[in-house]
């Protein structure tokens, strides 16, 4: 029992601190604003709980006749100016406690989504694309929630419940401290069914992300469901999330319909005390009837407020639960083993020497590479060849720093690859992959990403052999591509990916098996094109298909993550091995 209390309270202080944390990178900025706004809730309690004594003050000037008639006019008066002056400081309160929310929203959006573009892919492969998108979408919208209307209705409750309970004070002692107990009885439950929301939350949140991640990846494959008639497995597996995430939706209702008339009782349960007690003192002169009109209204403002803190602390537990995870993506940094100040970039085609490189992936029990040593000359041509899982791409990607490689054991122009600064390598190399992805943008889009000019574009259509295939579609290059590209043919795709690589024309161009979907003649036609640049860059080819590697100043074979030859293309067809045979049997089949 007390482990399980220590527990609790270090939760609670975690809590706390993360969000005095959250408060501090991006609230504090905004203080003057909730210092307004704070100062506008006030006044706008104020007036509400001053409108019931000019209330008081109308209804007991009834009882003076004639007499009385000056006063009910100007209580009048005063409940009617009072009432409009209420309506525009609410609104003022509101922009400035939700005016900074949006704004936070799109702080953290920008934040979240810069810190992700930062990080390696090593550090997304734990959450699925679903996952991501749940964070970037309905987590922040909760955050926007807490920095907003959450931190509103909270200052809202304490000003209101601070100012109505001076004023009940004033009207009668007695009644103040009787109308307290359920009210506090009913607030107390209110927390202790809330603290139970947190969990819930988290489920209901993941739940979410994986129902979403499932849609997604069906939505993806529809053609594939649809060709092997998978539609009831993918449906089976929909409802099964479905599921989940309806049972956390049902628990999170439970809860608030078990909190919801909680405190509806205790205000009921208080207007029959007033009666009751209240009454009595009126007919007895304690009181004025006026006044026990006056504290009836007190408590009924006060008990909106309080019911609806109930909902305000649900929605609290939910945005701690939802700024849980987006702090798991915001605040874990980044793998940058070269720290802040990274050595530059070489701005000129560089040299590549690979010293006894053994890679393993993350959560791997093998390694991917084993003891792989090279040399490539500046503005050399490295060829890379090998069966299926023998390390190609892994090679490509460490060359890239998609993964940092072990220390000592790449080097650039005799610098260690992971000293370089990233960003400044991601500016000068260009890595086309094996699977050309395509934004479901316009054809220029994609192959610019925002940079070049309508000469660059056309230059590199033609070098990308894409000229006759843009002439042909309905828009030519201002044609919009589908999800990923679909409505290109394999070849179109990988040559627009091509194309978005030469564009760049940077130090250090790698090629991820890029011309498996065109012909021998398109082939020779875009080897032809990586030196028509302004200048010719060290290049990295991997090619299953030998005729793309056979002009490579040194070629590499790998087998299961080694070298197990590398030499020029005749020095390779000279001896015998895995390249001579491959190379026979290609040339056979060209023949045939």
């Amino acid at each position: 029992m007390h482990g399980r209390l220590r527990l609790h309270e270090t939760l609670q202080l975690r809590a706390v601190i993360k969000l005095l944390a959250f408060a501090r990178r991006y609230l504090a900025s905004y203080l003057p604003w909730y210092v307004g706004g704070t100062l506008a809730l006030a006044a706008t309690n104020w007036i509400s709980v001053t409108i019931p004594l000019y209330l008081a003050d109308g209804i007991d000037a009834l009882g003076r006749g004639a007499e009385g008639q000056a006063a009910v006019w100007h209580a009048t008066l005063m409940v009617a100016v009072l009432g409009v002056t209420v309506i525009g400081v609410r609104l003022v309160s509101r922009l400035l406690f939700f005016t900074p929310g949006r704004l936070v929203e799109a702080r953290v959006r920008e934040d979240l989504f810069a810190r992700i573009l930062e990080h390696q892919p090593a550090f997304l492969h734990p959450w699925p694309t679903g996952d991501l998108v749940s964070r970037l979408t309905s987590d922040i919208n909760m955050v926007r929630l807490l920095a907003g209307f959450t931190a509103l209705g909270i200052v809202n409750t304490v000003v209101a419940l601070t100012l109505t309970t001076t004023q009940m004070m004033r009207i009668s002692p007695t009644l103040a401290g009787m109308v307290a107990l359920p009210l506090a009885v009913g607030f107390a439950v209110t927390l202790a069914v809330v603290g139970r929301l947190f969990a819930i939350m988290k489920e209901l949140q993941e739940s979410a992300a994986d129902l979403s991640d499932h849609v997604l990846s069906s939505y993806q494959g529809v053609a594939t469901a649809h060709a092997f008639r998978a539609e009831p497995a993918l449906i089976d597996a929909f409802d099964h999330h479905a599921e989940r995430w309806l049972g956390a939706v049902l628990k999170r209702a439970n809860l608030r319909i078990a909190i919801g008339p909680v405190l509806s009782l205790a205000a009921a349960f208080n207007v029959f005390l007033l009666i009751w007690v209240g009454g009595p003192m009126a007919i007895e002169g304690d009181i004025t009837v006026g006044e026990l009109v006056a504290f009836t209204t007190l408590v009924a403002y006060l008990t909106g407020p309080l019911r609806g803190m109930s909902f305000i602390l649900s929605l609290f537990k939910q945005a701690e639960a939802s700024l849980d995870r987006v702090d798991a993506l915001l605040l874990q940094p980044p793998d940058r083993p070269e720290g802040a100040q990274g050595q530059p970039a070489p701005s000129a085609p560089p040299a590549l020497s690979i010293r006894g490189l053994s890679f393993r992936y993350p959560g791997a029990e093998e390694d991917a590479l084993t003891d792989v040593s090279f040399d490539v000359p500046a503005g050399g041509t490295l060829g890379i060849f090998g069966p299926t899982g023998s390390g190609k791409t892994t090679l490509l990607r460490v060359l890239a720093r998609l993964y940092n490689p072990p220390a000592s054991t790449v080097f650039v122009d005799d610098a260690d690859l992971r000293s370089l600064d990233l960003d400044a390598w991601r500016r000068t190399m260009t890595l086309v992959p094996q699977r050309a992805f395509l934004f479901s943008e316009p054809i220029r889009d994609n192959i610019l990403l925002g940079k070049g000019t309508d000469a660059d574009l056309q230059a590199v259509l033609a070098r990308a052999a894409l000229e006759v295939d843009m002439a042909a579609l309905p828009e030519g290059v201002d044609t919009t591509v589908g999800e990923s590209g679909l409505t290109l043919s394999g070849g179109q795709r990988q040559r627009s990916a091509l194309a978005r690589g030469l564009v760049r024309d940077g130090a250090l161009l790698m090629l991820d098996d890029v011309l498996s979907a065109v012909d021998h003649h398109t082939e020779q036609q875009l080897l032809d094109s990586l030196t028509a640049g302004r200048r010719t860059p060290t290049t990295a080819i991997v090619a299953n298909r030998l005729s793309a590697l056979q002009h490579a100043d040194i070629i590499v074979v790998l087998n299961g993550g080694q070298v197990v030859d590398q030499g020029t293309h005749s020095e390779l067809v000279a001896r015998e091995g895995l390249y001579r045979d491959t190379w026979r049997r290609q040339s056979e089949r060209v023949s045939a």
